[in-house]
């Protein structure tokens, strides 16, 4: 009999999947997979499925520790979604055979396993970031404040509806707010756009420019419902969109930035952010019959969510704005002309993991003052506030190409 059919050192285990729990190993790191297991765990059932009941549990835990091997034994895993079996019973030495019908665990974990040259690897980076990184980067450049050459980490923009009632066009802002810290709060002024920044939270906030008042916590729109600042008629964002008959519009309204001198700062866009902007359209409708774009329409089929499709988002290319779109696929480009075949592929999960933060349906968290992922919900989830992460990376910022 097996030690795992009558123990499990779950007293050892449990601190150890706590930590773990709390910062993934880098491996488990490289692509989103649903619901990972944790490697400590997995590696604690394979070393107890080989152990004999007649070895107590501080000998296997010491097995669990130590230099454990178990060369000739084989573990099959017919559903080995991300890999976690796999990963761990080939570090004990085991011979190991997954299985999956998704193809995206099976490109994962085959990445996860194979071995690399890494001086070779960051060479390539390196020509990756000499070619596409320098075209990406010069679409994510501002001033800050003071006039100093800049990076922006994030771009704001926000969903616009026209009322049903009086036909004004309304920002469908749920709030106001941009950042919440314990010294100052950051908001935008409903009227004019401008940053606004208060020390501590403020119910009665004045913009310094227009002198609007405003309450920063209290927007327009909410739970699928937005209220005419007009008018005072409510309308549902769904009819909305459904009198549009796609997509509704979004305008540019702010960003976050990184300044080498003043470090990060928020501002409202200026007339040189939104011509950067309108630059990289006009190129990408140049270059669009040329461009790596996702053309598959959405299904519906066999789904119980109508989310995208009921908001207007019909192909899988209407996730993306038309920068995003324009320096994903240049990026995708670079990478498909590179010779290695293993170094591509890691460079190609590299850049599929990093869509999961850009993209439209991403928001800013003011709280924690970093980007959303996609996919933190198992769903899509149109928002009305999209924040755009700069695709290449600066200093600072989350899940772009350099922080892959």
């Amino acid at each position: 009999m097996a030690f795992i059919e009558k123990d499990l050192p779950i007293e050892n285990l449990n601190p150890v999947a706590m930590g773990e729990g709390n910062a993934k190993k880098p491996i488990y790191q490289m692509h989103k997979w649903w619901a990972r297991r944790l490697g400590s765990v997995f590696r604690m059932i394979t070393l107890s499925a080989f152990s004999s009941d007649e070895e107590s549990a501080q000998g296997v835990w010491k097995k669990f520790c130590g230099g454990a091997n178990l060369s000739g034994k084989t573990v099959l895993d017919p559903f080995m979604g991300g890999g976690t079996t796999v990963v761990e019973a080939l570090r004990l030495g085991c011979r190991v055979i997954g299985v999956d019908v998704n193809p995206v665990a099976w490109f994962v974990t085959k990445k996860q396993i194979e071995p690399v040259d890494i001086e070779a690897l960051d060479t390539c980076f390196e020509h990756l970031e000499q070619t596409a990184g320098e075209f990406i980067k010069s679409y994510y450049k501002t001033q800050c404040p003071r006039g100093h050459e800049a990076e922006v980490m994030y771009f704001f923009w926000v969903k616009v509806a026209q009322c049903h009632s009086c036909g004004a066009v309304l920002r469908l802002f749920s709030n106001y707010e941009l950042s919440r810290r314990s010294h100052v709060n950051v908001s935008i002024c409903p009227r004019c756009l401008q940053i606004v920044e208060t020390v501590g939270y403020n119910q009665k906030t004045k913009c310094p420019e227009c002198h609007m008042i405003f309450d920063p916590r209290k927007g327009i729109s909410g739970r699928g419902i937005f209220r005419c600042t007009e008018c005072g008629a409510q309308g549902k964002i769904l009819d909305a969109v459904a009198r549009k008959g796609r997509a509704l519009d979004v305008q540019l309204h702010g960003l976050e930035g990184y300044c080498t001198d003043c470090g990060r700062f928020f501002k409202r866009v200026d007339e040189d952010d939104l011509r950067l902007y309108e630059k990289a359209r006009h190129e990408f409708i140049h270059r669009r019959q040329s461009l790596l774009i996702p053309h598959q329409a959405i299904p519906i089929e066999g789904r119980s969510d109508p989310r995208p499709v009921n908001h207007g988002y019909f192909y899988f290319w209407q996730l993306f704005n038309e920068r995003q779109l324009l320096c994903l696929s240049t990026l995708q480009e670079e990478i498909l002309k590179l010779p290695d075949p293993n170094i591509k592929e890691l460079m190609l999960i590299a850049f599929s993991d990093c869509l999961d933060a850009n993209n439209m349906f991403c928001k800013y968290e003011v709280e924690w003052h970093k980007i959303s992922l996609f996919f933190g919900l198992h769903a899509y989830h149109p928002i009305e506030r999209p924040t755009e992460n700069n695709v290449w990376g600066t200093r600072y910022g989350r899940c772009t190409v350099t922080a892959q």
